[in-house]
């Protein structure tokens, strides 16, 4: 059995600590991590900064390609019109009157 003299001397007279290799391998690799993720974060944080610094622009450019699209529908329409294709037909002399229209069949 042990008397408390020698319980408290065996916690007395310790060995200075010194790290393991695993150890110290381990906290490398945690440091390598570490960095890793960091560098990882600031990478992927650059083009959201310069997406953000941009949208205006391409949003500005999107709504004048949008607007012209919509011009040329509109313009296209204005020219496909049937009423004025009938009317330059007429002046142009290509329409015959609706006395002598012919009906074409499937065959």
């Amino acid at each position: 059995m042990q008397t408390s003299k020698s319980f408290s001397a065996q916690f007395s007279e310790t060995k200075p600590w010194k790290p393991d290799r695993t150890m110290l391998v381990v906290y490398l690799i945690f440091g390598l991590s570490l960095c890793v993720f960091g560098a990882s974060i600031w990478f992927s944080s650059y083009p959201k900064n310069v997406y953000i610094q941009r949208k205006p622009q391409f949003e500005d450019k999107q709504e004048r390609i949008q607007n012209e699209i919509q011009a040329l529908l509109l313009e296209e329409s204005n020219l496909t019109e049937v009423a004025r294709i009938r009317k330059i037909s007429k002046e142009l002399g290509f329409v015959e009157s609706a006395d002598n229209w012919i009906e074409l069949k499937d065959r």
